[in-house]
């Protein structure tokens, strides 16, 4: 990427709360905060936070239920720093008893704070709803008594086995010296472990009946979410689907969007998606409204979803779609760390990441009678889930709009 002045570095392993037995449930996001405590080379968080800071740079780390991630985005004079920090803190992290136990509490007010978010705790509200006892419905964070207590030895064990070459991927994306960067890759990760890694459960997906959970807690406004089980993501209709979540709820013009908030003016927030992961996916539907509120905009949702079929997309509304997802992708991926997070989880996710030539091909190809197939395969009632937050007991009248 010649016409930026940032490079950034994404060290992608394949492992989250997916891959995680009962007992460790919660390990690979407290792992992932225990990478930035020190290593031998530098030896305490205050070490590693006052480099991280001195570069100008921006660092993270995030946990999903496929993959955990440790990035740098810096300028890019600064990208063998860059490198080689995120190498030395993912292999010789020091995973020590006095800062896993400091910790462990930080992580529990990440939960508390998670738990007073109601619009980021409905997604946990919702996989829970939809994929039930298995690691696909299980809390990323883990519970607070497994926070408590794990032992040192269980990260030692879990890191050793988890964090190998053949669950490791380094993106890389900028400004850079191509070949420069590959020798580096080689040279600072070229000796991590090889282990017999953890392959992902089967997804199991037994629904037979729409099911309904609420959350009650004193809220603001009610936050809900309606959806179905949706395309993995290396089903042939995965950008089907996509397309789908956009043309429902993906902008201002989108048929969510028109309905919900511009007709009957119910919601400020009002969006819909379709998202994959390696073995599952879902077309979900989210809105934040007034409690008095709920049962009309449940009403619109559905009525919404039945139409995408009824009423199939016409050819200058996919063309529309079609420009807007080409458009916002080509805006996004200005940025290194767009780039680099574009690639890396595809790669893990498919192992097979496309290039936004290729990610184009497959969107104009679309017609729109491959929409409704795919509204057709995806929306139906008997796999419909909605997980709602606010203050009510009494789930019936709720029930009875979904027909339960």
């Amino acid at each position: 990427m010649k016409g930026t002045n940032t490079v950034t570095v994404l060290v992608l392993c394949g492992t989250g709360s997916d891959n995680e037995r009962e007992a460790e449930r919660g390990i690979s996001h407290f792992l992932e905060h225990m990478f930035f405590k020190g290593t031998k080379k530098r030896p305490s968080v205050e070490v590693v936070s006052r480099e991280l800071t001195s570069k100008g740079s921006m660092s993270n780390a995030f946990t999903g239920h496929e993959y955990t991630g440790y990035f740098i985005k810096a300028g890019r004079v600064h990208f063998d720093w860059a490198i080689e920090f995120l190498a030395d803190i993912y292999t010789n992290a020091l995973l020590k008893p006095a800062d896993i136990n400091r910790e462990r509490q930080v992580i529990i007010e990440e939960m508390h704070m998670r738990a007073d978010t109601p619009e980021s705790f409905i997604w946990e509200i919702y996989e829970s709803l939809a994929y039930g006892n298995q690691v696909a419905g299980r809390s990323i964070l883990g519970t607070e008594a497994q926070i408590r207590g794990f032992k040192p030895q269980q990260f030692r064990a879990y890191f050793a086995n988890q964090y190998a070459a053949g669950n490791t991927v380094v993106i890389i994306a900028g400004n850079v010296d191509e070949g420069h960067a590959i020798t580096k890759v080689r040279q600072l990760f070229g000796k991590i472990r090889v282990s017999k890694t953890r392959i992902l459960p089967a997804f199991r997906n037994l629904q037979k009946t729409p099911q309904l959970k609420i959350h009650e807690k004193k809220t603001d406004q009610s936050h809900l979410v309606i959806g179905f089980h949706g395309f993995a993501a290396d089903h042939k209709d995965r950008f089907a689907a996509d397309l789908l979540g956009a043309i429902l709820g993906g902008n201002l013009s989108s048929r969510m969007w028109l309905a919900i908030r511009e007709k009957l003016g119910v919601a400020y927030n009002i969006a819909s998606s379709h998202d994959s992961y390696s073995n599952r996916g879902m077309l979900v539907t989210y809105a934040g409204i007034a409690h008095t509120n709920v049962e009309k905009a449940m009403q619109a949702i559905l009525a919404e979803y039945r139409r995408i079929i009824t009423l199939p997309v016409t050819r200058d509304e996919l063309t529309r779609v079609k420009d807007y997802l080409k458009g916002t992708m080509l805006i996004g991926l200005e940025s290194s760390s767009a780039v680099a997070n574009f690639v890396g989880i595809e790669e893990v996710l498919t192992g097979k990441p496309l290039t936004v030539d290729e990610v184009f091909k497959k969107i104009d190809a679309l017609t729109p009678a491959d929409i409704t197939q795919a509204a057709s395969a995806i929306i139906r009632p008997e796999r419909m889930n909605m997980a709602l937050i606010g203050p009510f007991k009494d789930d019936r009248k709720f029930a009875k709009l979904l027909k339960l």
